[in-house]
């Protein structure tokens, strides 16, 4: 599907250029994606969403038309980045914030640490938790592969088994460029510094998210080991105002496998949000 856009732009921030394209009047949300793809990951539900919401689709930092990530940061920093990127937009009020594994991420910190920055936050397969040590270390050694080599042939297979269930990858050759062509559009070395930045050094969320005081919808797959729907409601127990949804026949790239699950779950908490 290819989404109509009013514009598409480059916006300063600290962590780079950010590419963002926009769609739709009213109320602005800001969706960043998962990781591994960029903001063609919210194209099947973007003419959905438009409908009650101007939507900023954002590359991340390394991915699709932003400039490079060259170096390793953090999701603390990473959130300053949207936030600078809010301020090149000359959004001074509070958005929407709706976020896919690491957009969550970043919308968990934005939240805690930056409440006026936000109207709502969807988070969608954000596990609050870093990754055990194991696999952190297990991934600092394949980030040094993937800086010689970039996310390529049985790499590839293993990103996409991560990020989608058996059945889209069998049988929803749509869903699957989605992740290829994001893939081929990031260059190696920020495919590197993204796995160092944003999964291997991930420190736990639960503080932020706790500390939310806007409404907040956490969607999880029922088909992800590290995010479980009831991982999902441990967490949505610690917030002053959250709820699930749990979407069946997904992964980790909800809006890309689920569709129409995520933009009616997205639309129904946004009708549900206080006025004024």
């Amino acid at each position: 599907m290819t989404v109509p856009t009013t514009s598409t732009t480059l916006v300063p921030t600290r962590l780079g250029r950010l590419a963002v394209r926009t769609v739709g009047e009213g109320p602005t949300a800001v969706l960043w994606p998962s990781m591994f793809v960029d903001s063609r990951s919210y194209d099947r539900v973007a003419e959905g969403l438009a409908a009650a919401r101007r939507l900023v689709l954002v590359d991340g930092p390394g991915w699709g038309a932003s400039d490079p990530l060259l170096r390793t940061t953090t999701i603390a920093e990473c959130a300053l980045a949207a936030q600078d990127l809010l301020d090149g937009l000359g959004e001074t009020g509070p958005v929407d914030w709706v976020g896919n594994a690491w957009g969550g991420h970043v919308g968990y910190r934005i939240a805690g640490t930056s409440p006026g920055r936000l109207r709502s936050l969807v988070a969608a397969s954000s596990p609050t938790f870093p990754l055990p040590a194991g696999r952190r270390r297990q991934l600092a050694v394949l980030a040094h592969v993937v800086q010689r080599t970039g996310i390529a042939g049985p790499l590839r297979g293993m990103v996409a088994q991560a990020q989608l269930t058996d059945a889209s990858r069998a049988a929803d050759p749509g869903a699957v460029a989605v992740l290829t062509g994001s893939l081929a559009a990031a260059d190696r070395r920020s495919q590197a510094a993204s796995l160092r930045s944003f999964i291997v050094a991930r420190t736990d969320l639960g503080a932020e998210l706790a500390r939310a005081r806007v409404p907040v919808l956490l969607l999880a797959g029922d088909d992800r080991g590290d995010l479980s729907p009831e991982q999902a409601r441990a967490a949505a127990a610690t917030c002053r105002d959250a709820r699930v949804v749990v979407v069946p026949g997904a992964r980790t790239l909800i809006p890309v496998e689920r569709p129409d699950g995520f933009t009616a779950a997205v639309l129904a908490f946004w009708a549900g949000l206080p006025t004024g």
